[in-house]
């Protein structure tokens, strides 16, 4: 028995141990769901443009090239479910907001809840950016542990790559992600148009939960006289081509169906805009720093139209 428990203890205890700095190296150093939320939570006063979305608007709209205070709330894989959620807890302290623009992208419409892309990060928005999620039911031990919601061979790399950049805050001080700098050829780009439009499928064309979560925005804005802009973010035109034409038709309907029946919505749809070349893109979905000035400086143009 002595035996036993001397074995089971040295194959228990190194694990309890990498589990702890795990934990603490979660829960001390600064990422972009923490430092976002101490920026958003804090001094936001005079912010008169709001922005949220994905990690198609986190790395294209620059506030730097808007002419109003903007801040940038977007992250890389946020669903409508998380920038609702987000809205709601920040809107109070928002007295100067003047413009919301929501990201309308190819998954955003179909996105169900709690899928791969929600399947960790649902307890680093709860944890670190204070959000409430009723996904996390109170007995589930991700609740509680950071350190259990990731695969180790994540955290080590997430680790590496903080001992190597010295940080895992991947964006300035007003939200937007300032990482994305290069672009790739035109072979490699389309390669990559065609397998992130493979993964970016899901075989749903059910839109009705997250039409009806952008509606309540909407309608709340209307309510505080905030105006919105639905907003298509540029894509490279090889990556649209293999996407769904149907459900490319219906997402198109929708944001339109939105704009027209409320009268605070603006559409402003720049997927398939031919200002946007192989240069600006960082890959076949998202732009590059280059890109990131061209769009933000375009939105400016729509605001200042509006």
């Amino acid at each position: 028995m002595k035996k036993w428990l001397t074995h089971t203890s040295l194959f228990i205890i190194p694990i309890m141990v990498v589990l702890m700095c795990a934990e603490l190296f979660y829960r001390s150093v600064p990422n972009n769901y923490t430092y976002k939320h101490e920026q958003i939570s804090n001094k936001m006063d005079d912010v008169e443009i709001l922005v949220l979305g994905d990690s198609h608007t986190f790395y294209g709209i620059n506030p730097e090239w808007l002419s109003l205070k903007t801040y940038n709330l977007s992250n890389v894989s946020q669903t409508i479910y998380f920038d609702s959620m987000l809205f709601y807890k920040h809107i109070d302290h928002l007295p100067s907001l003047k413009y919301l623009i929501i990201s309308v992208e190819y998954t955003t419409l179909s996105q169900v809840d709690n899928t791969q892309e929600d399947i960790w990060r649902k307890y680093f928005y709860e944890a670190q950016m204070g959000l409430k999620v009723p996904l996390i039911d109170w007995y589930d031990p991700k609740k509680y542990s950071l350190a259990l919601t990731r695969k180790f061979d994540k955290t080590f790399k997430t680790f590496f790559d903080y001992q190597e950049e010295g940080t895992l805050i991947g964006c300035d001080e007003r939200g937007w992600g300032n990482t994305y700098q290069s672009t790739v050829d035109s072979l490699e780009m389309a390669y990559l148009s065609k397998v992130v439009a493979r993964k970016h499928e899901d075989g749903s064309m059910d839109f009705n939960q997250n039409t009806e979560r952008i509606q309540k925005m909407i309608t709340f804005c209307e309510q505080r006289d905030i105006q919105v802009l639905l907003v298509n973010m540029p894509v490279y035109p090889d990556y649209l081509n293999h996407l769904n034409p149907e459900k490319l038709i219906k997402i198109d309907k929708t944001c339109d169906y939105l704009t027209k029946t409320n009268s605070n919505v603006t559409r402003v749809d720049l997927s398939s805009d031919f200002r946007f070349q192989l240069q600006d893109f960082y890959d076949a979905d998202h732009l590059n720093a280059q890109g990131a000035k061209k769009c933000s400086l375009l939105i400016n143009d729509y605001l200042n139209f509006y």
